[in-house]
């Protein structure tokens, strides 16, 4: 999906490519369905007149050991991005590096809890540099895709 020009907001609306532009959204996380649904539930979607994939990014099982990275099977955002693209669908990424409350730590990986003075989600050294590892590699995946 090119574009001369993204998203916009005025007072009224928004507008995309200087048209109105009406945000219907739904969210399906990529790493809870099985690859091979993905593009049977985008359709699904689809077919219900959304427009716009909300999902988010899992920190906790994109790196589940500090350094380790896994973006492959179910976790290739890379894939899921461009499945939504060739289907039409827009998509909000939601990175984190915080998820949502109903993911243990909200989807921080529990090795950040192996540094005794760790304090999450604040701007401790521990964890923000943690956290600009973890966007140094997911930024790096979905800017193609912005």
């Amino acid at each position: 999906m090119k574009r001369a020009e993204g998203l916009r907001a005025n007072s009224l609306q928004f507008t995309l490519e200087k048209n109105p532009f009406r945000i219907l959204g739904g969210s399906v996380h990529y790493f809870r369905v099985p690859r091979a649904y993905w593009e049977d539930r985008l359709l699904k979607m689809k077919a219900c007149g959304i427009n716009t994939l909300t999902t988010y990014v899992p920190w906790n099982l994109h790196e589940p050991e500090r350094g380790v990275f896994d973006f492959e099977d179910e976790l290739d955002l890379e894939a899921y991005l461009r499945l939504a693209a060739s289907l039409g669908l827009w998509v909000i990424l939601r990175p984190g590096p915080y998820i949502c409350a109903e993911w243990d730590l909200g989807g921080l990986p529990s090795w950040l809890l192996r540094d005794q003075n760790m304090k999450l989600r604040t701007t401790y050294s521990g964890f923000t540099d943690a956290v600009n590892s973890f966007f140094d590699k997911v930024i790096k995946k979905i800017t193609p895709y912005q």
